[in-house]
C-alpha cells in the first residue's frame, strides 16, 4: 500500500520495490522555488517518516542540468550532517558496470554474448575429473549469466569462498566457478536473480585480460567517464571520515562498517559519490548516439544487444526493464543493498535523465525511503522538464 499523503503534500507515491510508479500532483499554495533546498525539505520529511539516518536523491540530465540534495546525519545518534559529496554504497547497481565490461569484450571480439563457460574456461575441470565441456554447466552462455537465466544459484557461502583465498579475489572467484560446477543445475532454468552469475561475469573478464576485475573497472569504466571517487568495500574507507552504514537489530538502529566480501565485487561492492554515479548511469540515456558509450568502448550494436528484451523477461544487462509514462516509455531500473546501505537507480533513455537515491541503512524501510525520494525528484518545480526529448 502507498503511504498516505499528508495535508498539503504535493506528492503521491506508489512504490513497490522494482515496480516503482512515480506520480506527481500539485496542490495550491505548495509551490517553492528554492531548488535543492526545496528537495531537501521533502527529503527531511521522507527521512523522518521512515526513520533512516541519511537520504540522498537527485535527478540528473544528460545536458548537465541537475537537482539533488541530502538530508540527515552520517551516523545515527550523532549530529554530524551527511554531505552532498559523500560516498554512497551502490550494492547490486554495480552489476550494470560489470555488464558494460562484458559488452566491451564483445565489441572487441575477445568474447561473444553466446560464448559458453566451457569455451571461456577450457582448462577447468570438474571435481570428478571430467571436463567443463561435459558438465551441464559447460553450455551456460554469457548472455544467460547477464539475464539471470543460467540456473546459477543466488549465493554460495561468500565468506567461505573469501576465506579460501583471503588475499586474492581473482583466485577466490575461480574457486566460485569450481564451486558452481560441483552443484546440480536445475532441470528447467528460469529467471533466478544470481550474485554468483555476475561474480562469474567479472571473472570471465579478468580471465581474458589477465588483470583483476577491480583494476579493469577502474580503467574501463571509472577513468573514461571521469569518475574519481569510486572504490570498493565498507564505508567510510579505512582511515577516512564519512557516512557509515547501519542495520536494525531488535528494533535498534546500529552503525556498522561492513561490506560484501571481495569475491562478490562484480555483483555489488562499488561505492562512489551520487554525482559520479550519475556519470555512469547517464551512459544509458538517449535513444541514439551517446558519446559516453564510445568512451566505454561498446559499439551501438552490442549496447543494443546488452539491453535487448527477450521473450517475456524483464531483466537485461544489469537492469530491470519497465515502461513508465514519466520516462517517455521504456525505462531501466535497479536497486542495491549490501545490507547496511540501500540505493535505487532509474534511467529514462527516451528523455535523457536519471533518478538516483541512497540511504545509509539496510533497514526494512530503506527501500521505500529511496523510492519516495526519487519520486520527489520528478517534481518539475525543482527543475523544469520539457515535453521534448533532451539531447546532448
Amino acid at each position: 500500500m502507498p503511504p498516505q499523503v499528508r495535508p498539503g503534500s504535493a506528492l503521491v507515491i506508489l512504490a513497490a520495490g522494482g515496480l516503482l510508479l512515480l506520480l506527481v500532483f500539485f496542490l495550491p499554495g505548495t509551490v517553492r522555488a528554492e531548488g535543492d533546498r526545496a528537495l531537501r525539505a521533502t527529503l527531511d520529511e521522507v527521512r523522518a517518516r521512515h526513520n533512516v539516518p541519511a537520504l540522498w536523491a537527485g535527478r540528473f540530465h544528460a545536458d548537465g542540468r541537475r537537482v539533488f540534495a541530502v538530508s540527515g546525519v552520517r551516523k545515527h545518534g550523532e549530529a554530524d550532517p551527511a554531505r552532498l559529496d559523500e560516498l554512497v554504497h551502490i550494492g547490486s547497481c554495480t552489476k550494470a558496470m560489470t555488464a558494460v565490461m562484458v559488452a566491451r569484450r564483445c565489441s572487441r571480439e575477445t568474447l561473444a554474448f553466446d560464448s559458453t563457460l566451457a569455451e571461456v574456461f577450457p582448462s577447468v575441470g570438474t571435481r570428478a575429473g571430467g571436463s567443463l565441456a561435459a558438465s551441464p554447466w559447460g553450455a551456460v552462455t554469457v548472455d544467460a549469466l547477464l539475464r539471470h537465466t543460467s540456473g546459477a544459484p543466488a549465493n554460495p557461502d561468500w565468506w567461505a569462498i573469501h576465506r579460501s583465498h583471503p588475499d586474492d579475489p581473482v583466485a577466490a572467484r575461480r574457486a566460485l566457478l569450481e564451486w558452481l560446477i560441483a552443484q546440480d543445475p536445475p532441470d528447467e532454468p528460469g529467471f533466478l536473480y544470481s550474485n554468483v552469475g555476475y561474480a562469474l561475469l567479472g571473472h570471465i573478464v579478468e580471465s581474458i585480460e589477465k588483470k583483476p576485475w577491480e583494476t579493469l573497472i577502474a580503467e574501463e569504466v571509472f577513468e573514461p567517464l571521469g569518475i574519481g571517487s569510486a572504490g570498493f568495500g565498507p564505508l567510510p574507507p579505512e582511515g577516512a571520515t564519512g557516512a557509515i552504514g547501519h542495520v536494525v537489530r531488535d528494533g535498534v538502529t546500529e552503525p556498522v562498517r561492513i561490506d560484501n566480501p571481495p569475491p562478490l565485487g562484480p555483483a555489488g561492492r562499488v561505492h562512489l559519490t551520487i554525482a559520479d554515479w550519475s556519470r555512469f548511469v547517464l551512459a544509458f540515456s538517449g535513444e541514439g548516439a551517446n558519446a559516453d558509450r564510445s568512451r566505454l568502448g561498446v559499439s551501438p550494436r552490442d549496447w543494443a544487444r546488452l539491453l535487448e528484451p527477450r521473450n517475456d523477461e524483464r531483466y537485461a544487462g544489469g537492469w530491470g526493464l519497465h515502461d513508465r509514462a514519466w520516462g517517455g516509455g521504456r525505462v531501466l531500473s535497479h536497486s542495491g543493498s549490501n545490507t547496511t546501505w540501500t540505493c535505487v537507480a532509474w534511467v529514462a533513455p527516451g528523455r535523457d535523465f536519471c533518478l538516483l537515491g541512497a540511504t545509509n541503512t539496510g533497514a526494512p524501510a530503506a527501500a521505500r525511503a529511496c523510492d519516495e525520494a526519487v519520486s520527489a525528484c520528478l517534481d518539475p518545480r525543482l527543475l523544469p522538464m520539457t515535453d521534448t526529448v533532451e539531447r546532448r
